[in-house]
């Protein structure tokens, strides 16, 4: 049953309580009616009493078999009975969110358009397609954990999502868990703040979380908190115990990751290591094909423009199809016969090369935020709800979480240390801001800008 429908039935029950006369109307008016359902959750409801003589009014034999058998009669399903206090069930809440996000961060949708046949392999990535490929199909994990390591841009995350969408569609039992490892970081916060009426919020986290047959992580050098690694550390060993498969995305190689334990790093470092680097010029002209594969006809485009593109932009995937977009965009606009190789130095002369950028950090997103908006470090990072200052937050937040897919916490900190909570929902509210509000899109459009010609 959904949180949203407790008070109903609750209603429901009261009232059939109060007809049922077994308590005086004083009484039920005084006491009884101010009770609240606070969750039925494995056939136990939790009610909330406002008092201790509340409690101790309902707190008999008879009174808590009342209440079973009404909810009983309403639910036509059997329910026991648990009293908390209003104080208790404040600090009860934030494990009902708990519950709701790791519940939401357990149904891990794949990108059904990363799959391994829409991934183009060549010399620079068959190494890790290969082991991706073979963990889905041989009964036992002869490497545990695979770690790929590479530059952001050069197909990891899309690696992953294959390896989900292969096992949905090839062995639809096996249960598959996919995090980018900042957003694991927060659940484990959460469910270290959290108390539980069941105990250890944090175990029952984990117990969910070693119950998979694939433990997917993106980004793993983002799990920066220590209380967070060290529950991450017995829940990799619980794993390994159990024979699931772990793969394991990173930046750098698993003996360069600064920020974790050795004790972790001595463990990825004991799988297999695969590295990611920039496509050579056939696969990055490959990957450019697949992508205009089906549209050949309603968007023509010279081979030689496809080997500039090749030539140019192939450092990063994304900045290698985002110049490809960026030229079939423009010539809806222009309609030219063809796309040229005239038409297309045109359109990308002033297109950054990757190759002669300079790492993009979370300190540049920071600077070029404030920047566009006219702001300080302090504006952004101080208290002030004004419209200008919370557009500027939550552009930078947006663009943290895209470019750089940061942890929440790492953003908060860099906000006045923000709870990560409040970047989260923020980050939602920016992707909804996208959608609804052109100048805010407009505003990220052209923070990104700025960002690409530094």
């Amino acid at each position: 049953m959904e949180p949203h429908a407790y008070p109903d039935l609750w209603q429901r029950t009261l009232s059939l309580i109060q007809k049922s006369h077994y308590y005086d109307k004083e009484t039920f008016d005084s006491w009884i009616s101010k009770t609240e359902l606070f969750k039925i959750e494995n056939g136990k409801a939790y009610i909330i009493y406002p008092t201790m003589i509340t409690l101790n009014i309902l707190n008999t034999s008879e009174g808590i078999q009342l209440i079973q058998s009404t909810l009983q009669e309403i639910l036509n399903e059997s329910v026991s009975v648990q009293f908390i206090s209003k104080q208790d069930a404040k600090k009860l809440i934030p494990e009902v969110q708990l519950q709701t996000r790791t519940a939401n961060l357990m149904k891990t949708d794949f990108n059904e358009d990363y799959t391994f046949e829409n991934f183009i392999e060549g010399n620079s990535n068959a190494e890790a397609y290969a082991a991706c490929l073979s963990c889905c199909t041989q009964k036992n994990h002869l490497f545990n954990p695979i770690m790929i390591y590479g530059n952001s841009g050069l197909g990891k995350t899309h690696l992953l999502h294959a390896i989900g969408n292969y096992l949905k569609k090839e062995k639809p039992e096996t249960k598959v868990f996919y995090s980018y490892s900042g957003d694991l970081v927060s659940i484990l916060l959460d469910a270290m703040k959290a108390r539980s009426v069941h105990g250890n919020a944090v175990e029952l986290v984990k117990s969910q979380l070693v119950e998979n047959d694939y433990f997917l992580i993106d980004d793993i050098q983002n799990l920066q908190s220590s209380s967070s690694q060290e529950v991450f550390f017995t829940v990799y060993n619980e794993l390994i115990r159990r024979n699931a498969q772990i793969v394991i995305t990173s930046d750098t190689h698993p003996s360069e990751l600064k920020n974790l334990p050795n004790r972790l790093v001595s463990r990825f470092s004991s799988g297999l290591a695969v590295n990611i680097v920039k496509p050579e010029f056939d696969t990055s002209k490959a990957i450019l094909k697949k992508k205009l594969e089906g549209n050949e006809e309603a968007c023509l485009i010279d081979e030689d423009v496809l080997d500039y593109l090749a030539n140019k932009f192939s450092n990063d995937v994304r900045n290698l199809e985002g110049s490809l977009n960026k030229l079939i965009f423009n010539a809806t606009l222009e309609n030219p016969e063809i796309i040229d190789l005239d038409f297309a130095q045109r359109i990308l002369m002033k297109e950054p090369i990757v190759s002669e950028r300079s790492e993009l950090t979370i300190k540049k997103i920071k600077k070029a935020v404030t920047r566009f908006y006219g702001l300080t470090y302090s504006d952004i990072e101080g208290k002030s709800r004004q419209k200008k200052l919370m557009n500027a937050r939550q552009v930078f937040i947006y663009l943290s979480r895209e470019l750089l897919h940061k942890a929440y916490v790492s953003i908060g900190q860099e906000l006045g240390n923000r709870d990560h909570t409040t970047i989260s929902s923020s980050y939602e509210r920016a992707q909804m801001l996208i959608k609804t509000d052109p100048n805010f899109k407009t505003a990220v459009e052209k923070i990104k800008t700025l960002l690409e010609k530094n």
